[in-house]
């Protein structure tokens, strides 16, 4: 008697530390469904998000800011803000020149990379920027994308050539008006 005792409080035992297995997995199931990344959505031409770029230097130099890119390598237009929302840059260009808008200062250029340099403390490729933001690993010459983050809107390129090193960070922001 005492036999069956044993093997059914055994056996409560065990299918109660199942059930409690169970009941965490699920759990872990779900929490991980509550922390997964939303994917984002943009507009066909237009990214949002946030852009760093950190130089090598004998003084490392460091830009980080909001963005708003919209159009083509060929014509388009790039606005970067301060963390209260202000713009503090606008580039505009079209294949004729480059405009730079800089509080009251504007700066016109037949060079968008010059313009660019100017925002950001160093050059950035926009032509390829534009792919890289479309998922596509287009090469640039001496620098590196990963894109195997994009899924998540996250972006990343390393500048080799010309020295200094260069890193440059993007994270896309979901578009939440379409």
């Amino acid at each position: 008697m005492k036999a069956g005792c044993d093997r059914a409080a055994a056996q409560t035992a065990a299918h109660g530390t199942r059930r409690t297995w169970l009941a965490a997995l699920v759990s872990a199931c779900l929490l991980a469904a509550c922390a997964a990344p939303r994917p984002y959505v943009l507009r066909q031409g237009i990214w949002r998000g946030r852009i760093a770029l950190n130089t090598e230097e004998e003084r490392p130099q460091s830009f980080s800011a909001e963005f708003a890119l919209r159009g083509s390598p060929q014509q388009g237009e790039l606005e970067v803000y301060n963390p209260l929302g202000n713009i503090i840059a606008r580039l505009r260009w079209n294949p004729q020149q480059a405009l730079l808008d800089k509080g009251s200062e504007q700066i016109a250029s037949e060079s968008l990379d010059a313009l660019v340099a100017q925002v950001f403390g160093a050059p950035i490729p926009i032509a390829a920027l534009f792919d890289w933001l479309s998922g596509q690993a287009r090469q640039e010459p001496g620098w590196q994308v990963d894109l195997s983050r994009y899924g998540q809107g996250r972006i990343h390129a390393l500048r080799e050539q010309p020295l200094p090193r260069a890193s440059l960070r993007v994270i896309l922001h979901a578009d939440d008006r379409l």
